[in-house]
């Protein structure tokens, strides 16, 4: 019983070791995304105004042409939805 407990909060700690993990790496891509975004926006303003960035997405599955960088793979995703907010 007693052996069981253990197993239980030794999964849940592995559990939240888990999330923080994720956690720190999106840290990354959504500093990426965010600076990305103002900088294709205003690129596709023709402005120096800085746009109010929207939430940073869950990061994608990296595809093979993507960067190895979470932050540059933010960057990258972050850059091409504020041209297309910034053309409308």
């Amino acid at each position: 019983m007693l052996y069981q407990r253990n197993i239980g909060v030794l999964f849940i700690a592995l559990i939240i070791t888990i999330l923080m993990a994720n956690l720190a790496l999106a840290d990354d891509f959504c500093d990426g995304f965010e600076r990305g975004y103002k900088i294709g926006y205003m690129q596709a303003k023709g402005s120096s105004l800085e746009p109010l960035t929207p939430l940073c997405p869950l990061q994608p599955l990296k595809s093979f042409g993507d960067p190895e960088s979470d932050f540059e793979h933010g960057y990258t995703v972050g850059f091409k939805k504020g041209m297309i907010k910034g053309s409308l």
